[in-house]
C-alpha cells in the first residue's frame, strides 16, 4: 500500500512517492548510481543567466542542448557576443555589439532637367532638355555599440555608440551643367565620402519608480525623430537630448537641442562644419489615451537659422537663395503641433496637425521681412483585413497667396522625411525638382516649399503649398514577401508664388496623378537581407506641364538591396 505526498517547494508542486511501510522483501533492491562527475539536470538553477554553450561558469559547462546552441558568427539565429547577446567575458553586465550594414541603391528616373547652354550637339531650343538620369549610391556603415546594463529588463546604465559610414555616389545625366555648375566637367558626377555619422554617449540619470520609469541623457551626433512619421524633424546631427518616461511608461518625453552641422551635398552625410542653425524640440507622448491602443503627442519646435552665404559641394549657391536680392536672412520659426497614432478598434489612424509662426528678416522671394503664419494637416486611415490593409491618406500644407505682402503663409518643415502616403515609392516624395534657382520639391519631402536644399538651405515659407489625396493597399503576400500599390492626386494650394517667379499668369493648381507600386522580399525571414523594388509614374496635369513646359510622363524605378550583419 502506498500513498502520494505532494509538498509545495518554491511554488512548484513536486509529487514524491513514499512507502507507508518497509520495503517489500519480494522486490529486489535498486542498486545505487555509481559515483561520477556532476551533471546538469532539468529544472536545476543556473549559476549565471549567461550559462550557455562555450561559456562555462565555475568550471561547469552545460551540454549544447541545455541552453540555446553554440554561437555561430554567420547564423543570425545563434547567439553571439559580438551581437550583444552575451556580456564581455569576465563581466556580467558589460556588452559590445557590432552591426555592419550595406545599402546599395540604384535608380533610373526622368525628371525636369535644365538644358545645357554649352556642350556637344545642337543648341537646345527649350529651357528644359533630356530628363533621363541614372543614379547609384552605396553606403557601408559599421556601428560599434558598447553599453552596460541588461537592457531587456531596464534602461542601460550607459552607452557609447560610433558609426562610421563609407559612401559612393554616381550620377549620370544627359545635360551639361546639371551635375556641377561647371559645364566643362561633363554629365557624370562620381563622389566618395567618409564620415562619422553617429558618435554619442547615453547615460542613465536616475529611476523614478520601481517599474523602471527613468530619465536619461544623450549627447553627441545622434539620430532623432520628433513625431511618429517625421513630418517636421528627422535628422542625425549634433545635439543633446534629455528623455525618459513616467507613470509605468504611460508618459514619454523628450527635450532636445541641436546645433546643426552641415551635410555633404551628394551623400547627405554629416560634415563637421557648423551651419549656424539651432533647433530646440520638446514633446510628450501619452499612451492609451483617450482609448487603449492609441497614443497622442503634443510638441513644440523652434528653428533659429542664421545661415550666411554658402555654396554646395557642386558649386551651386544655396544660401541665400539665388533669386531676388541675394541677401542673407535671419529666420526664427516656431511650431506647435498635435499628432497621434494607433487604432480605434480595427481602424488604424495616423494624424498630424501643425501651426508655424515667427519671423524672417529678408525672405528671398518676398524681398522684405515677413511674418510667418502657416499650417499643415495630415491623416492616414487604414483597416486590417486578414493579410491585406487598404488605406486612404491626405496631406495639406498651406500656400502663400501674395508673395510680396510681408505675410509668409506657405508651410515648411525643419528637416522632414515623412514615411507617409507613397513614401519611398513615390515620385513626388523622392525626387528633387529644380525650379528657378530653388527646388519645387526636395528628396524625401512631399512639401512644395521652394527651398534650395532641404539639408543645406534655409526653410522658406513663401511657397505654393500642396494638397495630396490618395489611397493604397498594403499586402503581406507571404511571410517573406510584402507589397503595395496605390495612387496620389496632387495639386498646389496657391500658385501666386509660382506665377511671380515665372512672370506667368494663370498657372493652374493641378500637378497631376501619380501611380506607385513597390515590393519587399526577405529571403531568410530576417532583416539580414532585404530586397526592395519599386517605381512611380507621374501623369502631369496643366499646372505641372505649364511650369516645366512639357506634359512628358515622369517616372522613377529603383532597386534597393540592404544587407546587415
Amino acid at each position: 500500500m502506498t500513498r502520494w505526498v505532494c509538498p509545495l517547494i518554491v511554488g512548484v508542486g513536486v509529487c514524491l512517492l513514499s512507502p507507508s511501510r518497509a520495503q517489500d522483501p519480494a522486490k529486489p533492491a535498486v542498486p545505487a548510481a555509481p559515483a561520477g562527475p556532476a551533471t546538469i539536470r532539468d529544472f536545476e538553477p543556473f549559476r549565471s543567466r549567461w550559462f550557455a554553450p562555450g561559456r562555462p561558469v565555475e568550471g561547469v559547462a552545460p551540454p549544447d542542448y541545455v541552453v540555446n546552441e553554440k554561437a555561430d558568427p554567420w547564423n543570425p539565429y545563434r547567439q553571439n557576443v559580438l551581437k550583444g547577446d552575451f556580456p564581455i567575458r569576465g563581466t556580467e553586465d558589460l556588452f559590445f555589439s557590432v552591426t555592419a550594414t550595406n545599402r546599395l541603391f540604384m535608380e533610373k528616373r526622368n525628371v525636369p532637367t535644365g538644358s545645357g547652354i554649352t556642350g556637344p550637339g545642337p543648341v537646345a531650343q527649350g529651357f528644359f532638355g533630356d530628363g533621363n538620369q541614372t543614379f547609384l549610391q552605396d553606403d557601408l556603415s559599421l556601428s560599434f555599440d558598447l553599453f552596460r546594463g541588461q537592457q531587456a529588463f531596464k534602461p542601460v546604465d550607459w552607452r557609447l555608440r560610433v558609426t562610421p559610414v563609407f559612401n559612393y555616389t554616381r550620377l549620370d545625366v544627359n545635360e551639361v551643367g546639371a551635375v556641377v555648375i561647371d559645364p566643362a566637367q561633363g554629365t557624370t558626377r562620381e563622389r566618395g565620402d567618409i564620415t562619422l555619422q553617429e558618435a554619442f554617449i547615453e547615460y542613465h540619470l536616475f529611476d523614478l519608480s520601481d517599474r523602471y520609469d527613468f530619465m536619461s541623457v544623450e549627447a553627441g551626433v545622434l539620430p532623432f525623430r520628433s513625431d511618429f512619421r517625421g513630418f517636421l524633424f528627422e535628422d542625425t546631427n549634433l545635439g543633446i537630448r534629455l528623455f525618459g518616461n513616467a507613470d509605468q511608461n504611460k508618459w514619454q518625453y523628450n527635450l532636445a537641442l541641436f546645433d546643426q552641422l552641415d551635410k555633404d551635398t551628394n551623400s547627405g552625410l554629416v560634415r563637421y562644419e557648423d551651419r549656424e542653425q539651432n533647433v530646440f524640440i520638446a514633446n510628450v507622448y501619452r499612451q492609451d489615451w483617450p482609448v487603449v491602443g492609441y497614443t497622442t503627442s503634443a510638441s513644440f519646435h523652434f528653428n533659429r537659422d542664421r545661415r550666411a552665404v554658402e555654396f554646395d559641394d557642386n558649386a551651386f549657391l544655396i544660401a541665400p537663395a539665388p533669386i531676388g536680392n541675394f541677401t542673407p536672412s535671419k529666420l526664427d520659426a516656431y511650431y506647435v503641433g498635435w499628432t497621434g497614432e494607433g487604432h480605434f478598434g480595427r481602424w488604424n489612424i495616423t494624424h498630424a496637425l501643425y501651426r508655424a509662426f515667427g519671423t524672417e528678416s529678408q525672405n528671398a522671394i518676398a524681398a522684405r521681412s515677413t511674418k510667418i503664419e502657416a499650417r499643415l494637416a495630415a491623416v492616414e486611415l487604414s483597416l486590417d483585413i486578414d493579410w491585406w490593409r487598404p488605406r486612404v491618406f491626405a496631406l495639406y500644407a498651406s500656400g502663400d497667396s501674395d508673395p510680396r505682402d510681408g505675410e509668409a503663409k506657405g508651410f515648411d518643415a525643419i528637416v522632414d522625411a515623412p514615411a507617409f502616403g507613397g513614401g519611398g515609392f513615390s515620385f513626388w516624395n523622392t525626387q528633387g525638382l529644380k525650379f528657378v534657382g530653388t527646388s519645387l520639391t526636395n528628396p524625401g519631402s512631399p512639401l512644395a516649399d521652394l527651398q534650395t536644399s532641404k539639408t543645406q538651405g534655409q526653410a522658406n515659407f513663401v511657397n505654393p503649398g500642396v494638397l495630396l489625396l490618395g489611397a493604397a493597399v498594403d499586402a503581406e503576400l507571404t511571410p517573406k514577401w510584402r507589397g503595395q500599390v496605390g495612387f496620389t492626386y496632387l495639386r498646389f494650394d496657391k500658385t501666386e508664388t509660382l506665377e511671380f517667379l515665372l512672370q506667368a499668369a494663370d498657372i493652374d493648381k493641378t500637378i497631376g496623378l501619380e501611380l506607385f507600386t513597390g515590393t519587399q522580399y526577405r529571403p531568410f525571414l530576417t532583416n539580414n537581407i532585404i530586397l526592395q523594388f519599386g517605381g512611380s509614374v507621374l501623369f502631369p496635369d496643366e499646372g505641372f506641364a505649364r511650369i516645366y513646359d512639357s506634359d512628358e510622363l515622369r517616372y522613377t524605378v529603383f532597386a534597393n538591396v540592404l544587407t546587415t550583419w
